[in-house]
């Protein structure tokens, strides 16, 4: 009873959901076209295993998708695959032309077919094709137009009928078959007993059988639905009999929430509740790919999946948001939207469009770019590129002629209401009379800037978001004439210039600059980092805009997502999140927007091109008793260096060869609905941290090392983990690295050892040998470096004493040279005195006699000088002649006297000249020695080396 309440309340709230607004919402469609599965294009029936696993017919063959990945497999024959069944063993039944049979799983999770044809035993098929396949108590029955195949899971028998049916379904205990140009029969003890003629049926084949209360709706080809209930059959009016009997209606399918869907041939699905009230509808012209209905299904999450002419399509008839595009044209990027019971306003960069009776028109004077479409008190006020109007069905008249009117906020100002609007350039004030009509007041001085957007604080605080950049708070004067107290925010955190998001969560004025929230201290009087808000909505990044959605809800819109965040005092907690990939082929970029109407308590998101509507309590949804799991589909090990694969059994303890060390793991978790669960790895043994991966259902280790391993997988939503795996796998030891090598190893580490001690023992005996050897030589060595060096100091000693012998020699030598000086001086005087005639002619030539006799030439002189000189200097004069060849004798004479030191006086004295001619001799030696004026003459020859 319980059940069956919650059942009816749920129907009642999605029926209301889905009539009770002015614009014709249908759910989203998820489509799958051969680029996606890659098989044949037409599709004929659907089914779902216990884990969830999708099952379709194809014309190529069964096509088996997890969500993830799409897998076909063939019959034998090649031939299309009509009809699916799952058994309550998990066997895949198919039926195919001429063959049926059914597919299980192996060892290695992979479906293996096993053909039923050849167990029939005395039949002979005659173009029998399998159309249907229903369970009859404990057996399988296989239909086809002319024949029908009982299996009783361990043999086959084929039975031909009388009569030809068109179909085979079950409704409760009963099972149905319309007979091909009969009425409608039972199929009872392997045959048909006739139950309803085709008379009452308006003349069509009943196509499908679904519960109806404790009866059955029969739904006919072309003459709609037919109500058979203790016995008696009547009309099943419903809102759309007309298209049901015009488009031809093909399958049927009861969702687990009382709907009828209907698929028809040439107009796709309609979902119609008991009463015969339409819900929805898709087709071509809205997000179904083609409407040729070929087979449905309603999977146990309560979503409809569709079998099409060309392709699959997967309708979320469970789902929170349902979105409206109109079929025949484009409206636009849309801004705003207004849902009243009856009619609906729709605000986009192409004007303001209202929706009534499912007709579409641009309500006229409101062409071009409209901002937004609100309702206060009686009155639909328009924000529009060319000012404010008011507006009333169609037709719209001019308040204000403020152009670019972009924003409104009510405020409260000495008590009373005012409307405070934002433009392209002015704040606009406008006052509400006594009847309760708004009107315009007039344009506040001081301030002319682009205004996106207008909150209140708690201080009566006005907050302005510039269009483009900058916030700005002010207030108004007393007068309402201007604006006083203004000042320019510029900068929020590390962001300049930005286009900043301005919204009051509880009261409380925020602000956003793509990377953080931030809000008013009023304290302080400056804007700092919401330090609570950021540590608990770290994934909030990049949010556009912010509107409440009633209470302490509010949505969060960012460029790829919307938000509803629970707001309560310093707690922040994400409830929902709606990605935007759910709206395929819509471009959303960073102007989407939330409208709520709090009529309706909905939320109204606006797309591009289109709207979705979102309520926000998830309890209105049907909860499947099913939690799906996430299990390893399979595992493949490769060799790095081969590229060898094997493909392993999904069993705990896999020992895997270690050359195989690169493992891949493929992954299953079977739910089509969530947009939003990430999954997260960890391979323990290898690394303790999870590692998010997005939402790859895909993981590969590469070149592990050997060991043992535990790979760990987690799908999670926000904090909360939806399911998870684990798996422990071993890399076996390589062979060089097995226990037999190891042992082998430490043998021949043994062996090794041994040889190396006797080496080492040889090594050092030789070396010990050779130490002894080289003492000797070190010490007859040593004896011989004694001697030598005595020699050395003997050899010394004796240079020594001859450079001081030839030190003495030179001494005299000089002694000499100046006795020779003094002699010639002596022979001049007496020569003198002789020629004065003082002296006798005879005693004096006596006296020069004796003194020529006792001098020495001055040749020899300076050669005896010169060879002493050369030994006590080291042979200056030969190494200074093969530097300076140029030298004169005299020039060599000169600079051994400069060498010695001797005054000029002396060096004159010594070579018989004046001291200027000493001069003269210094200074063609310095042209000869190239000698810088600077440098002295007899410093450079103490040096010459």
């Amino acid at each position: 009873m319980r059940t069956t309440l919650l059942l009816f309340c749920i129907f009642s709230l999605f029926s209301s959901l889905s009539r009770g607004s002015s614009i014709p919402f249908s759910p989203i469609v998820r489509s799958y076209s051969v680029s996606n599965y890659n098989a044949g294009i037409q599709n004929w029936s659907v089914a779902q295993d216990e884990r969830g696993i999708m099952y379709i017919g194809n014309n190529k063959g069964l096509l088996e998708f997890d969500g993830n990945r799409w897998k076909l497999h063939e019959l034998p024959t090649k031939n299309i695959v009509r009809a699916v069944y799952i058994g309550e063993d998990g066997k895949i039944f198919v039926g195919s032309f001429e063959e049926f049979g059914y597919f299980e799983r192996d060892s290695l999770d992979s479906l293996v077919y096993h053909s039923l044809k050849d167990e029939v035993k005395d039949f002979r098929f005659q173009n029998d094709e399998i159309w249907s396949i229903v369970p009859v108590q404990d057996e399988i029955v296989f239909q086809s137009f002319g024949s029908l195949f009982i299996y009783d899971g361990h043999t086959v028998r084929g039975i031909r009928t009388k009569s030809l049916p068109l179909n085979l379904f079950q409704v409760g205990d009963t099972f149905y078959s319309q007979l091909i140009n009969e009425g409608l029969s039972i199929f009872i003890n392997d045959g048909f007993e006739h139950l309803i003629d085709r008379k009452l049926l308006g003349d069509s084949d009943v196509m499908a059988g679904l519960s109806y209360d404790d009866g059955a709706l029969l739904l006919t080809r072309n003459s709609g639905g037919f109500i058979y209930q203790h016995g008696k059959v009547v009309k099943w009016h419903t809102e759309c009999d007309a298209e049901l009997e015009k488009y031809t209606v093909n399958r049927a399918v009861m969702t687990k929430d009382s709907c009828y869907v209907i698929g028809t041939i040439s107009n796709g699905v309609y979902a119609i509740d008991k009463k015969g009230r339409l819900l929805w509808k898709e087709n071509t012209d809205s997000r179904l790919q083609n409407n040729t209905v070929l087979g449905l299904y309603c999977d146990a999450d309560n979503n409809v999946w569709v079998a099409l002419d060309e392709g699959i399509a997967y309708i979320l008839n469970n789902s929170l948001v349902y979105y409206y595009e109109p079929p025949y044209r484009k409206i636009g990027m849309i801004y705003d939207v207004l849902v009243k019971e009856d009619e609906a306003y729709v605000a986009s960069n192409q004007g303001v469009y209202r929706m009534k009776s499912g007709k579409l028109e641009l309500v006229p004077g409101l062409e071009e770019q409209a901002w937004y479409v609100k309702e206060w008190g009686n009155q639909i006020l328009c924000g529009h590129n060319k000012g404010t109007f008011q507006i009333s069905g169609l037709q719209a008249s001019l308040i204000s002629d403020v152009r670019g009117a972009m924003c409104m906020r009510e405020i409260y100002f000495e008590g009373r209401p005012w409307l405070l609007q934002g433009t392209y350039t002015f704040l606009n004030l406008y006052k509400e009379n006594p009847s309760g009509v708004w009107s315009f007041l007039n344009s506040l001085g001081g301030f002319t800037h682009m205004v996106r957007g207008i909150e209140v604080d708690h201080r009566g605080n006005i907050w302005i978001k510039h269009l483009r950049k900058g916030l700005f708070r002010l207030r108004i004067s007393p007068d309402l004439k201007r604006v006083e107290d203004l000042k320019i925010y510029m900068e929020l955190g590390d962001v300049k210039d930005g286009n900043f998001s301005l919204f009051k969560i509880n009261g409380r004025v925020v602000f956003s600059n793509g990377k953080a929230f931030y809000t008013y201290e009023d304290m302080t009087d400056s804007i700092i980092p919401y330090e609570v808000m950021n540590e608990q909505l770290p994934e909030l990044k990049g949010i556009n805009d912010v509107s409440h959605a009633g209470g302490n809800m509010y949505w969060f819109v960012s460029g790829r997502m919307a938000y509803l965040v629970k707001c309560e005092m310093n707690v922040f907690q994400i409830e929902h999140r709606v990605p935007f990939s759910l709206f395929e082929g819509l471009s959303i970029e960073e102007r989407a927007a939330m409208v709520y109407d709090k009529g309706s308590k909905s939320s109204y998101l606006c797309l591009n091109n289109a709207i979705a509507r979102i309520e926000a309590d998830s309890a209105l949804l049907y909860k499947s008793p099913v939690r799906r799991s996430l299990w390893v589909a399979g595992i493949t090990a490769e060799a790095e260096w081969t590229g060898q694969k094997k493909y392993l059994p999904v069993q705990e303890e896999n020992k895997i060869e270690a050359e195989f060390s690169t493992v891949s793991f493929s992954l299953c978790y079977p739910v089509y609905n969530n947009y939003t669960y990430k999954v997260r790895y960890k391979l323990e043994g290898l690394n303790d941290q999870w590692v998010d991966d997005g939402r790859s259902l895909e993981k590969k280790y590469t070149r592990l090392p050997f060991g043992s391993y535990v790979f760990k997988a987690e799908v999670y939503d926000g904090n909360q983990i939806l399911a998870s795996a684990t798996l422990p796998f071993v890399i076996l030891r390589p062979w060089y690295l097995s226990y037999w090598a190891i042992s082998g190893y430490v043998l021949v580490g043994l062996i090794l050892l041994l040889l190396l001690q006797y080496m080492v023992y040889q090594s050092v005996k030789k070396k010990k040998d050779r130490v002894i050897e080289q003492q000797r030589i070190t010490h007859q060595a040593e004896i011989e470096l004694q001697e030598k060096k005595i020699i050395e100091l003997e050899k010394e000693q004796l240079e020594a004493d001859l450079r001081f012998k030839s030190k003495e020699l030179s001494g005299v030598v000089m002694t000499n040279i100046a006795h020779q000086e003094f002699l010639n001086s002596l022979k001049e005087e007496i020569q003198q005195q002789k020629l004065s005639g003082q002296y006798t002619r005879k005693n004096l030539d006596k006296l020069l006699a004796l003194v020529n006799n006792n001098i020495v030439s001055d040749e020899e002189n300076w050669n005896m000088f010169q060879a002493n000189f050369d030994r006590i200097h080291e042979n200056f004069f030969r190494n200074l002649k093969q530097q300076y060849p140029d030298l004169t004798s005299g020039d060599l004479r000169f600079c051994a006297l400069l060498r010695l030191n001797l005054p000029t006086k002396e060096i004159a004295k010594l070579l018989n000249i004046s001291i200027r001619g000493v001069d003269a001799a210094r200074y063609r030696l310095r042209k000869k020695f190239n000698l810088p004026q600077e440098d002295s003459l007899t410093d450079f020859m103490i040096n010459f080396k």
